[in-house]
C-alpha cells in the first residue's frame, strides 16, 4: 500500500516540471530551522507560499548524532511540515549546504547523512515522502578550488563521484527520492571541461547526467539575463530528458554582489520577471520550476513582517 501511496505522491511532484504544466510552477529555498520547528512557523511559512503560488520549497535540514549515529534535527517537527505541505498540494526536498561535503575525504560522513534522511522519509505517514534531497555545495570557496590546476580537477572529480555514489544509493534504497543539486550558471564554461567515467563534457553536464535535476543560480534581476544563464543547461537538459530550474536571488548582498539580486528593485520589477520568465519557458519539458532565494528575504522584500529572529540564509 505504501508502495502504491509513494508512486502518486512521485506523480503528483511532477506537476511542478513544465511537461505537465505549461507555466512552470515557483519554488522557494527555505534556510533557517526555526521556519518549521513551531506550529506557528510552520503555518506562517505555508500561507506565505500559498499567498505567492510558491508549490515547492528546499528547507534545509541539520544532522545530528544521537545514539552514536547520524539522524534528522527537529524530526518531529520536519515530519509535520512535509505532511502540511502535501495536504496543501507542495513538494519538500531536504536541503543540505556546504563547501566541503562532496571533498572524498568527505563521503562517507555525508553518505550517513543522506542514509539518515532515507530514514527519516522511511518513518514518514504513508501519505506523506519526502520529493528528493537538494545540495547546496559550492566547492568553488575553497583554498584547493583556487588554486587551479590539478588541485582543482580533482575536486570537480570528487564533487562528480559523490554524486555517483549518492546516485547509487538512492537507487538501491530510496528510488522515489530524487537526487538534486544546486549550481552556478559559469559551470558551463570551456575551461571546466573534464573527463569523468570515460567521458569528456562539460562540468554542468556531467553534473545533469548524474542527477534527476539540477538548480541554477542564475542571479541576474532581469528575466532577460537569466534566460541566457541558463541557456545551455536548458539546450543539454533538452536532450537528455533531464530538467533544470533557474534561480532568482532577493537577498540583500554585500557590495557589488548586490547587483545580481532584486533586493533595492522594486517589487513590481521582480513580480513582472518571474511572469516574463513563466511566460518565456512555457510548455518547456527542460524547465521543472523557478526557484527564488529565500524565504527569509523574500518574505521581507515582498513587505511582510517575519516573526523569525533567523531569516538568513543557514549554510
Amino acid at each position: 500500500m505504501r508502495k502504491c501511496t509513494i508512486l502518486l505522491l512521485v506523480l503528483s511532484a511532477m506537476l511542478c516540471d513544465a511537461g505537465e504544466n505549461d507555466k512552470p510552477g515557483l519554488g522557494m529555498w527555505v534556510w533557517p530551522q526555526n521556519a518549521f520547528n513551531t506550529a506557528a512557523a510552520r503555518r506562517e511559512l505555508l500561507d506565505f507560499c500559498a499567498k505567492e503560488g510558491i508549490s515547492h520549497v528546499d528547507q534545509h535540514v541539520r544532522i545530528e548524532i544521537r545514539s552514536a549515529a547520524l539522524s534528522i534535527a527537529n524530526a518531529d517537527a520536519l515530519t509535520a511540515l512535509v505532511v502540511a505541505a502535501q495536504k496543501q498540494g507542495m513538494t519538500v526536498n531536504a536541503l543540505r549546504g556546504g563547501r566541503d561535503l562532496f571533498l572524498e575525504g568527505n563521503h562517507d560522513e555525508t553518505l550517513r547523512g543522506l542514509r539518515a534522511i532515507v530514514a527519516f522519509d522511511k518513518r514518514l505517514p504513508s501519505t506523506a515522502h519526502l520529493a528528493g534531497v537538494k545540495y547546496d555545495v559550492e566547492p568553488y570557496g575553497l583554498d584547493v578550488w583556487k588554486a587551479g590546476g590539478q588541485q582543482r580537477t580533482k575536486v570537480i572529480l570528487d564533487y562528480l563521484s559523490f554524486l555517483q555514489k549518492a546516485k547509487a544509493l538512492l537507487a538501491k534504497e530510496a528510488p522515489h527520492i530524487m537526487l538534486c543539486v544546486d549550481v552556478p550558471f559559469w559551470w558551463d564554461k570551456k575551461e571546466f571541461v573534464v573527463t569523468f567515467g570515460g567521458k569528456e563534457k562539460l562540468l554542468v553536464h556531467h553534473v545533469q547526467d548524474l542527477t534527476d535535476y539540477i538548480g541554477i543560480m542564475s542571479y541576474r534581476p532581469s528575466s532577460k539575463q537569466v534566460l541566457e544563464c541558463v541557456r545551455q543547461e536548458l539546450k543539454y537538459a533538452a536532450t537528455t530528458g533531464k530538467t533544470v530550474c533557474p534561480g532568482l536571488e532577493t537577498g540583500v548582498l554585500e557590495g557589488k554582489e548586490n547587483r545580481i539580486s532584486f533586493s533595492g528593485h522594486p517589487t513590481s520589477v521582480f513580480r513582472e520577471a518571474v511572469d516574463e520568465l513563466q511566460q518565456a519557458v512555457s510548455g518547456s519539458k527542460a524547465v521543472r520550476c523557478i526557484m527564488l532565494h529565500h524565504y527569509g528575504s523574500l518574505f521581507t522584500y515582498l513587505g511582510e513582517t517575519p516573526n523569525k529572529p533567523d531569516a538568513g540564509d543557514g549554510k
